[in-house]
């Protein structure tokens, strides 16, 4: 006979980790639906530093275009002043004279010319009543005073009629100067002028800018706030997706809990023996069987069955 034995966890202990094994198992068959990921969506400031930045798209360019105009109105005004300030070099012209001329040349000219004459006139006439009282009248020395004071005549309507060309020239070159002057300071204001408004120009052109980068700062600070908001946003949602799959999973970390501590309990095992036969081949059965049956056989005779 062979004897074996088992050795066993005591009852409480086996029933204790069976029951685990089941409540395991029961978890596992469960299907589990997992959470899913969520992306935190822009927020109101993102959205606002969004709309800001599309509707300032080209937001310069009102300031570029006023810009542009002070630019070509200082070149306009420049020009004008170039010309102004061009037209007071070299000598004037009889054309540019003209206008500064006494209008009444003409007749002051034949006024001075008449008081001449009259004037001659009358000396000759009391050359001429000299002549008579002296008896000389007609005479050779008659005669020579009389062209000499012809000659006299000439030479002083020549001489007024130069000096009063003088003066009239003198009179419209110092209105023609006195207008260049003018002119002058006319063309050097122009010209200052021009450079303001060139100068107003290139200051819309800084406004323009300006208002860019205003406005990209104001887009920036958005965008830093939105993002920030929508930062905590985004680790809410993964904290409750966090929070979900731990409340999915608290189960089995009770069960490995309780696993662990059933796999650190004491042993106390039991050894129970069994008694078993020795292995009988078929071939040995059969003369087993053989041997018995004429046994019975035998003994049933000597009792007289048989």
């Amino acid at each position: 006979m062979v004897e074996e034995y088992i050795n066993r966890e005591a009852p409480d202990i086996e029933a204790r980790k069976l029951g685990l094994m089941d409540t395991a198992k029961a978890l596992a068959e469960q299907k589990l639906t997992l959470p899913q990921y969520q992306l935190a969506g822009f927020t109101t400031p993102e959205q606002d530093a969004f709309l800001k930045a599309q509707q300032g798209i080209g937001g310069y360019v009102p300031y570029l275009n006023l810009a542009g105009q002070g630019i070509a109105q200082g070149q306009a005004t420049t020009q004008a002043a170039q010309n102004l300030l061009g037209g007071i070099t070299g000598a004037p012209t009889t054309t540019q004279l003209q206008p500064y001329l006494n209008p009444f040349q003409q007749q002051v000219i034949d006024q001075t010319m008449q008081e001449l004459d009259k004037r001659g006139a009358t000396a000759q006439q009391n050359l001429a009543g000299q002549a008579q009282q002296a008896g000389a009248f007609g005479g050779s020395r008659f005669g020579v005073q009389g062209a000499e004071l012809q000659r006299g005549l000439q030479d002083a309507r020549a001489q007024a009629l130069t000096q009063l060309n003088a003066q009239n020239y003198a009179q419209a070159m110092g209105g023609y100067q006195n207008q260049m002057e003018r002119q002058r300071l006319a063309g050097l204001g122009i010209g200052a002028l021009g450079q303001q408004q060139a100068g107003l120009g290139g200051q819309y052109a800084g406004l323009g800018q300006m208002e860019q980068q205003l406005a990209g700062q104001d887009i920036q600070s958005l965008l830093g706030i939105g993002g920030m908001q929508r930062q905590r946003e985004q680790q809410l949602l993964d904290m409750q997706r966090q929070n979900a799959l731990q409340t999915m999973y608290e189960p089995y970390q009770r069960l490995g809990f309780y696993g662990d501590i059933l796999a650190q309990a004491p042993t106390s095992q039991q050894v129970i023996p069994t008694a078993t036969s020795p292995s009988i081949s078929p071939w040995q059965q059969a003369i087993g069987t053989g041997i018995g049956a004429l046994a019975g056989i035998a003994g049933a005779r000597r009792m007289g069955v048989v």
